[in-house]
């Protein structure tokens, strides 16, 4: 034995596994566990399938998938309170306590989790449901309960997650290094979500607390939320309804706002509906003054002797008096092309973040489009009358259109028209 034993040779260091690459296959895989869809687009009859194999008792061939399908249907708005189903709520609740299959567990917690209603009685008989087998719940979820020791009671686990989205620098990546692998998940992450914006509302004039904000809104690689958008637009943009906001935080939140939902008049998304008008005219106001800025700096970079200056002063001083209500701008192609350079490139093709018009008649013409009151006034480059329309008449030209032609404005009638002779600014005013 001693002499086998001093002729052993000291093992390889055995080289660890790359614990880097499991850990983010992993969470591709926890990612794609998401809620079971339904393969039956009829989701009354799946209902009916399983309610009939439970009064039978007929479980031969039925899988748990199927079971599943069935269960994210019997607890989602519009089915959960359908005496109908009684039966079916019953056996999941049933079955919660009765189960040690983690699967089985830990799809009824993403089910609590995705059709939350704090005071919702099918919320209130899942928790206390799971919280009987808490224990016996996947891994996955185990993680979520030891940093969100209250997951299942509904009372107060709103308010813890709020309160942890409020401590967290990024709080997307924040909470998935909790355990929650989908933040901006419906439910009870949605109604987290309205909790966090009133914990840090009153943040929100600090460029930090803001661009936290956004981050949490689109994080990287992630479609930006829907649900809770509009809530989050409103607690952004409120803070300066009645107070001057500084220039580098207004050009944050209308480059950003924009990018992730879009020009509420060019291509707008639903959120806007649910933004009060107030707030909504109050951000287009901004985009107005910027869609000026934005023409002159672009004429100054592309056209010599293009005969704004004086024009410019007028325009601005109406803008900032309140009395442009709404502004679109057409370049010709030399000018387009340069707006364009200063759009990234990633951005230029997406409809929701056109910020401009190409004027392809004259080559050396560019359009500022206006409604002002009650009335559509053009006003052009070189030697480009005011053309003041009503905004109603049919030939009026419309704001927000992708191109125009200038031929078309000059020779539309029922228009006034007002050279830059003399004192053309009063004759304007009066035409308006």
């Amino acid at each position: 034995m001693s002499e086998i034993l001093s002729r052993l040779t000291t093992p390889e260091e055995v080289v660890p596994p790359n614990f880097t690459v499991l850990l983010r296959n992993c969470g591709r895989v926890l990612d794609d566990l998401g809620p079971a869809k339904s393969r039956l687009r009829d989701a009354d009859k799946l209902l009916r399938i399983l309610k009939k194999r439970i009064l039978e008792n007929d479980w031969k061939d039925v899988s748990l998938s199927f079971v599943m399908e069935a269960g994210e249907h019997a607890f989602s708005p519009a089915y959960r309170e359908d005496p109908e189903f009684d039966r079916v709520r019953v056996f999941f609740l049933d079955e919660i306590p009765a189960s040690d299959r983690p699967g089985f567990l830990g799809a009824m917690t993403r089910i609590y989790i995705e059709t939350f209603e704090e005071t919702g009685a099918h919320t209130q008989a899942l928790a206390t449901a799971l919280k009987q087998v808490a224990a016996r719940i996947g891994a996955q979820w185990q993680k979520v309960l030891a940093n969100f020791p209250s997951l299942f009671d509904p009372s107060k686990v709103v308010n813890e997650i709020a309160e942890k989205m409020a401590s967290l620098g990024d709080i997307w990546s924040g909470l998935r290094d909790l355990g929650i692998r989908q933040p901006h998940a419906p439910g009870l992450m949605v109604d987290a979500h309205f909790r966090f914006l009133q914990l840090v509302g009153r943040r929100l004039r600090e460029k930090e607390d803001i661009e936290r904000l956004l981050a949490w809104l689109k994080p990287e690689g992630q479609p930006a939320m829907a649900t809770g958008a509009a809530e989050a637009v409103v607690a952004l943009l409120q803070p300066w309804k009645e107070k001057g906001i500084p220039a580098d935080l207004k050009q944050i939140l209308m480059d950003r706002l924009l990018d992730l939902y879009g020009h509420p008049k060019v291509s707008r998304n639903a959120i806007w509906n649910q933004v009060p008008p107030e707030i909504e005219g109050m951000f287009l106001h901004w985009l107005t003054g910027a869609d000026i800025r934005m023409l002159f700096r672009i004429l100054n970079e592309v056209e010599r002797g293009h005969m704004w200056a004086d024009r410019e002063e007028f325009w601005w001083d109406l803008y900032e008096k309140n009395r442009i209500d709404e502004v679109w701008v057409a370049f010709n192609r030399e000018g387009h092309r340069a707006a364009q350079s200063k759009v990234p490139r990633d951005l230029r093709q997406k409809s929701t973040h056109v910020r401009f018009a190409l004027q392809e008649g004259d080559r050396d013409k560019s359009l500022l489009i206006m409604r002002i009151g009650k009335k559509i006034v053009v006003e052009g480059t070189y030697n480009f009358k005011v053309h003041i329309f009503d905004a109603d008449a049919r030939n009026a030209p419309k704001l927000y259109q992708r191109k125009y032609d200038v031929a078309n404005i000059r020779g539309s009638r029922g228009a006034e028209t007002i050279p830059h002779l003399g004192f053309w600014q009063g004759k304007v005013m009066m035409g308006i």
